[in-house]
């Protein structure tokens, strides 16, 4: 009988000794599509570009007290950054958004920067103080104010210098109201 309780013993133990030296199998790669954002549906979605340095993706709020707002999240890549419009010093490429002049639109209050900018020290020479840079994907919202309920088409602007290949960008948008409905497009990419 202790035999055949060794036997068996020796079998479970060969048994667990294979089972455990079998390769595991390998985890999926999570696929991550840029741009992470939190938009859960935007109305205009630009085409990903892998050769920027940037993306965009815009579109028109809501806000809890029913204006409307105008929504910007951009997507940094390749350790890309630019001024931020809350920095003090009054840099030439400082992140904005504008609308032509318009008796039918106009932005109010001043921007919003999700997560917010914070100040560092730059010692390069263009620079040679503070500056607030922007180093993360960002959400920028702007409070619109629509002026009348007709249909309109009013162009605007996003503009700023890219770093470090210190490229000043100037991407044009369209703010459209048709039948009550306002919505946003980029009118060229980036």
């Amino acid at each position: 009988m202790n035999k055949i309780v060794l036997s068996c013993l020796f079998l479970l133990s060969f048994y667990c000794n294979t089972k455990s030296q079998e390769p595991k199998p390998k985890m999926a790669a999570t696929v991550v599509n840029l741009p992470l954002n939190p938009f859960e549906t935007i109305s205009y979605k630009e085409p990903y570009n892998p050769h920027s340095p940037y993306h965009l993706d815009i579109k028109v709020e809501t806000t809890e007290a029913g204006t409307k707002q105008l929504s910007l999240f951009i997507t940094l890549k390749d350790n890309a950054y630019f001024v931020s419009p809350h920095a003090k010093k009054d840099f030439k490429g400082k992140f904005s958004m504008t609308i032509e002049d318009s008796n039918k639109l106009s932005m109010t209050d001043d921007i919003i920067e999700i997560p917010r900018s914070v100040e560092e020290m730059d010692t390069h020479p263009f620079v040679d103080g503070k500056v607030n840079w922007v180093r993360e994907n960002t959400l920028y919202k702007q409070n619109l104010n629509i002026l009348t309920k007709d249909d309109f088409e009013v162009t605007g602007f996003i503009r700023f210098t890219i770093e470090p290949r210190c490229t000043y960008e100037e991407i044009p948008f369209k703010v459209t109201q048709n039948s009550g409905v306002l919505q946003v497009t980029l009118a060229a990419g980036c």
